[in-house]
């Protein structure tokens, strides 16, 4: 079995288990690389590239070469011939370009402006952060559906190329330290 894989969804639930009472993780987003552990029933046993975060995904077919060259700069973005959108920091790779759209996947267009190379950062985390204001608090969740306190901390970074940790408990402990409240500035991170 090839062992690493992409997300062609526009997100993939992750789960704890693979029960009936399986309880969302997280989430992996469009162009999300992966590497297949084993397979369990119909379920894979994943561990994601960027996070090393393990959990199910239902057994379906995915990318297995993949180039991405951009990302999506916008809450989501509306995917053309279809009812779906791709959710902020979603990789993708051009296709094709057709005035201010391009295809990322057969017959599948998105806005280019809602779109950055894939090495831009975005210095100004408050303007990522606002993005979700409206979105309802999801455990697991990643996206403009439904996100949860960790995964809108983690995404941040993400979309800078840095890697950051899903869990809170393991966020504490790459940014442990104490600051005095008169020493609390912008941009930092309390828990």
């Amino acid at each position: 079995m090839k062992n690493n894989f992409f997300c062609n969804k526009p997100y993939i639930n992750l789960y704890d288990r693979t029960s009936n009472n399986k309880k969302i993780s997280s989430q992996i987003l469009y162009g999300e690389k992966f590497k297949v552990i084993r397979k369990v029933k119909n379920f894979l046993k994943i561990k994601t590239s960027y996070d090393n975060y393990s959990g199910y995904i239902k057994n379906k077919k995915f990318k297995n070469k993949f180039n991405p060259t951009h990302k999506v700069k916008t809450l989501k973005t509306k995917i053309y011939k279809s009812n779906n959108f791709l959710p902020f920091s979603s990789k993708i790779q051009i296709l094709k370009k057709n005035k201010n759209q391009i295809m990322f996947e057969k017959n599948k267009w998105i806005k280019s402006k809602d779109l950055s190379l894939i090495n831009k950062k975005e210095k100004n985390f408050n303007k990522i952060l606002k993005y979700y204001l409206n979105c309802r608090y999801k455990w697991g969740g990643k996206t403009f559906i439904g996100i949860d306190c960790s995964s809108l901390i983690q995404i941040c970074y993400k979309y800078n190329n840095q890697f950051f940790p899903r869990d809170t408990k393991d966020q504490i402990k790459i940014k442990k330290g104490f600051i005095k409240k008169k020493k609390n500035k912008k941009k930092n991170i309390i828990f």
